[in-house]
């Protein structure tokens, strides 16, 4: 692991990240109406989308892999760390944002911080993940 990748990888991460929102967005005006159903929908498909754009991105620029053919089980095992990920981001935004007060200490920017730092703080585990089982040389 180096730190040159991880750079790479949190950039590509949150060009993704921009993506991911701009797509749900974009989901979300194309379906008919916008209850929690089809919001939760919109959800969905966005990540789907963002896991395989962040798939692609980080094989080829993080990870240097640069063949054509497409390893499904190291597509798999990239799509439950990226779980694994969201589920710990929203694990520890609840936790700084709650169990660390940060509404009484940042009022309406609470939210925003407490995610974008669980965001980050959850890339320690993703990133590790993803160099020692999926993008493996030896793969």
């Amino acid at each position: 692991m180096s730190l040159s990748k991880y750079t790479r990888f949190l950039i590509i991460g949150g060009f993704v990240g921009l993506i991911t929102v701009g797509c749900r967005e974009l989901i979300a005006r194309m379906l008919v109406a916008d209850s929690a159903a089809y919001y939760s929908l919109s959800v969905v498909l966005a990540y789907a989308v963002g896991i395989v754009l962040s798939f692609v991105l980080n094989r080829r620029h993080t990870f240097n892999q640069r063949d054509t053919s497409v390893n499904y089980t190291s597509f798999a095992l990239f799509t439950f760390i990226a779980l694994l990920g969201a589920f710990c981001t929203w694990m520890l935004a609840l936790l700084l944002r709650y169990g660390a007060h940060l509404n009484a200490l940042l009022g309406n920017s609470a939210a925003a911080v407490a995610f974008a730092l669980a965001a980050l703080f959850s890339t320690l585990i993703t990133y590790p993940l993803n160099a020692r089982f999926v993008f493996r040389r030896d793969r």
